[in-house]
């Protein structure tokens, strides 16, 4: 099946696995149960699904989906005990609103199909602002900003303080004039980072301002600093929503290539005019 179908876990992987669980074994049939969503054809998938049927894969194929089920099961009741619990947390004001469409409308769609929009709206109520318009940042990583800090960050008095706290700040310690490894100091400091150098992780290859900044910053100083550096961004892109309410507005990757182009041009300029030259464009000259 994972060969059949990129997502195992996904409609069609699952809808196989329980048909195969439930006794079906003819591939054409089992094929046809694909998702009007999946890339691959009935006869691709099909092709997949010929061979032998194992009666101790078969008994672990099943043992497994009920583990499978009963995880989900629990997850599930979390999610109804902490959406009751965010029901209680909603701030004046907020009670009965919805959130707004989210601009990336890709995401919008993703999120309502995995199943996460009535606990974006959830978090949006109790925190008064909606973290995951921000690109890159997912329901999940949005549980994790108010679960460890609540959804009022007035106890950091600046963005750099915020930042500082996540360990996400560039500075480098030193000891006896020698840089020294920065010490993790674990807890809600430490999930809340991970949370969102995941996030930046995702950016890579994304068309917004994020995802371009992330680039320049990898081809300058490489993929690890960039994390870092991206990871830093988006925390102060959250600090100033939560703190004030500052709505996130994607410039778009073309915008920031744009502005990327200005500095380098005004950086050029500013070490030419220090060595005593002008700089002439090629078209003004021409």
């Amino acid at each position: 099946v994972h060969r059949a179908v990129a997502e195992i876990d996904g409609a069609t992987g699952m809808a196989i696995i329980r048909a195969i669980v439930g006794g079906e074994r003819d591939p054409l049939r089992l094929a046809q149960l694909r998702d009007g969503r999946c890339h691959k054809s009935v006869e691709e998938i099909a092709a997949e699904l010929s061979g032998h049927w194992r009666a101790d894969h078969l008994f672990s194929l099943a043992q497994s989906l009920k583990m499978y089920d009963s995880v989900h099961k629990q997850i599930a009741e979390y999610d109804e005990e902490i959406l009751r619990r965010l029901g209680a947390m909603e701030r004046e004001g907020c009670a009965g609103r919805e959130a707004p469409d989210l601009a990336n409308k890709a995401k919008g769609r993703k999120i309502k199909a995995q199943g996460d929009e009535p606990m974006r709206q959830a978090l949006y109520r109790a925190a008064g602002a909606d973290m995951a318009a921000i690109d890159a940042v997912g329901v999940q990583t949005v549980q994790v900003v108010p679960g460890e800090y609540g959804p009022d960050l007035s106890r950091f008095p600046t963005e750099k303080h915020f930042i500082s706290h996540l360990t996400l700040a560039p500075r480098q310690s030193m000891s006896g004039g020698k840089p020294t490894k920065k010490k993790s100091k674990g807890g809600a400091s430490t999930r809340v980072a991970a949370a969102l150098r995941m996030a930046a992780v995702s950016t890579r290859h994304s068309k917004t301002a994020l995802g371009a900044y992330y680039r320049h910053t990898a081809a300058r100083v490489g993929g690890d600093v960039a994390v870092f550096a991206t990871a830093r961004k988006i925390g102060t892109v959250v600090y100033r929503l939560l703190r004030y309410g500052q709505p996130y507005i994607d410039m778009g990757a073309e915008a920031m290539e744009k502005q990327y182009l200005q500095q380098r041009i005004g950086s050029v300029r500013s070490n030419a005019d220090q060595l005593g030259f002008d700089l002439t464009p090629r078209t003004a000259a021409a």
